[in-house]
């Protein structure tokens, strides 16, 4: 065992993976570079208009703070008594380590153990997370379909394409939520781990918190408009840097609307540095099918919204470094737990 209480091997295991994802990371942004580099000599050379980008800034900006937003009506709706100020605290300091630091536990962690620290089970953590994240990406999706529908009539096969897989996506999250919150669903799980210890603990536990969402479903719409409020900001903001870089050619916002979401949503593979490299190539590749070929860099130029907002988002993380540590140290051990299944547990410290 290491000093933070995690096992030694399963440290440097982790700490090799984040390694070669790291590496192939950076691999695919260095191929994306050179395959656009004369695109980004022109877009370089033609000054791009700095009110634009800071326009860009103020909107992705905004739409993180919807997100930290939603993430404070959900955990609230568990009955746990969350500031709204630490919602945003801890929003920030999570965004550093999904962003700026590679290899390092992931903000969602760092989220869930400060709730096991201050008042949560640990099941209620991790579930409250769980919910966020597809809600989140229910809200993702939804924004791209409706927006969808309004581009149909002029759309391309290729585009019609995109916004049937943004509409099957949806229909993927409705049945999930449909089934989180279904109680006759819950009695074969509960026959698949009766006698099992801990696995049946966590799915009892996971019962009860689908009970309390299922009885605040209010919240969960809420949360659900909070989700495509902060990606339509997001999506705003990549449309204005697109504006910015390629004034004479970028697509029209209602196509933005399609498109972008999809891109997006690729930031969430579990790559380092917010899915580096892999998200500029799938906006290349998705930009095509629409004919624009400046994806790829339009994604840089939003990456330097992303990664500027990270850097805003490291003083927070330094004038709470005491505190940071200690929350890495649960997240490690939190992570450890979640890999072997083994919740179920007090919360952390």
């Amino acid at each position: 065992m290491t000093a933070t209480g995690t096992p030694a091997g399963a440290r440097t295991k982790r700490w090799l993976v984040q390694g070669t994802l790291l590496l192939v990371a950076i691999g695919l942004l260095a191929w994306t570079v050179w395959g656009n580099r004369d695109q980004i000599q022109q877009v370089i050379a033609s000054k791009p208009d700095p009110r634009r980008l800071g326009l860009a800034f103020l909107l992705y900006m905004l739409g993180m703070c919807v997100t930290f937003l939603r993430w404070h009506q959900l955990v609230r709706a568990l009955g746990l008594p969350f500031r709204l100020a630490d919602a945003f605290r801890l929003g920030l300091i999570g965004n550093v380590f999904n962003l700026v630091i590679p290899g390092a536990v992931g903000g969602d962690l760092i989220k869930a153990a400060f709730l096991c620290r201050e008042q949560a089970k640990k099941t209620q953590a991790v579930a409250s997370m769980v919910i966020d994240r597809g809600v989140g990406l229910l809200g993702l999706f939804l924004l791209a379909g409706v927006a969808g529908l309004f581009e149909l009539p002029n759309a391309v096969p290729q585009v019609r394409g995109l916004i049937g897989m943004a509409w099957l996506a949806v229909l993927a999250g409705v049945v999930g939520l449909a089934v989180l919150f279904t109680p006759a669903l819950y009695r074969p799980l509960l026959r698949l781990v009766a006698g099992k210890g801990r696995l049946e603990a966590v799915a009892q536990e996971f019962i009860e918190l689908a009970s309390l969402y299922r009885e605040r479903l209010g919240v969960v719409v809420l949360a659900l408009a909070l989700s495509v409020l902060g990606h339509l900001l997001f999506v705003l903001a990549f449309t204005v840097v697109d504006q910015a870089l390629f004034p004479a050619t970028a697509p029209s916002l209602a196509r933005h609307l399609v498109i972008t979401p999809l891109v997006l949503f690729t930031t969430a593979v579990p790559l380092p540095m917010g899915a580096l490299g892999l998200t500029e190539k799938a906006s290349e590749a998705i930009f095509k099918l629409i004919d624009f070929p400046g994806g790829a860099v339009a994604m840089m130029g939003y990456r330097v919204l992303m990664y500027v907002g990270g850097l805003l988002c490291a003083l927070v993380y330094l004038a709470n470094a005491a505190q940071v540590r200690a929350l890495r140290h649960d997240a490690e051990e939190l992570e450890t737990e979640l890999e072997q299944g083994d919740l179920g547990q007090p919360g952390v410290g």
